[in-house]
């Protein structure tokens, strides 16, 4: 695949890090949010954080979807762990329900999320199940994105292994938009 893409992301100041992966990934997510497929924009970040976990690690072998997760972001507001997430996406990518193995076992809580206030009454956790704001998600995806692109300015070799990872991304801006 050719390179040419990212002279659409290069200027003066130089490569726009935030810009390509604000059109290739966080786009999309935003307008399946804003239109109201919130489990097809739940999807869409659970792939987006498999995405970064390899362009950021590779193909180790290693969990990088929780590997990144604890390397980038704060999940206090959340109120959630990378473990959890990592069973939802397995939930939600594998079967498009809310019960991954290890829920249905007992050994984790399912989690759903809900958009805007939560109703009273409905607590955040119960016996089986934990409830969180998926715009809170997506909110510390983003500042753990900003904290990725700060990584690349403390460790400029960073960049190449990106650009060779990023080359095997499929995005529908790079894959149909190449001049």
């Amino acid at each position: 695949m050719s390179v040419d893409y990212l002279k659409k992301y290069m200027s003066e100041q130089g490569f726009d890090f935030s810009r390509l992966l604000n059109d290739d990934f966080v786009q999309p997510i935003r307008l399946l949010y804003n239109h109201r497929h919130y489990v097809s924009a739940a999807k869409l970040l659970m792939t987006f954080i498999d995405s970064v976990g390899f362009l950021e690690f590779g193909d180790t072998g290693e969990n990088t979807f929780v590997k990144w997760l604890e390397t980038y972001a704060d999940f206090k507001a959340v109120g959630l762990t990378p473990e959890e997430l990592w069973e939802h996406r397995n939930s939600l990518l594998h079967m498009s329900n809310l019960d991954s193995r290890r829920v249905l076992a007992g050994k984790v809580k399912r989690l759903m999320f809900y958009v805007g206030p939560l109703p009273s009454g409905i607590p955040v956790e119960s016996k089986d199940t934990k409830y969180y704001n998926l715009f809170v998600l997506m909110k510390t995806m983003d500042a753990a994105c900003g904290r990725w692109a700060e990584s690349f300015n403390r460790n400029r070799g960073k960049s190449k292994q990106f650009l060779d990872r990023y080359d095997l991304i499929v995005s529908d801006e790079r894959l149909f938009n190449i001049d």
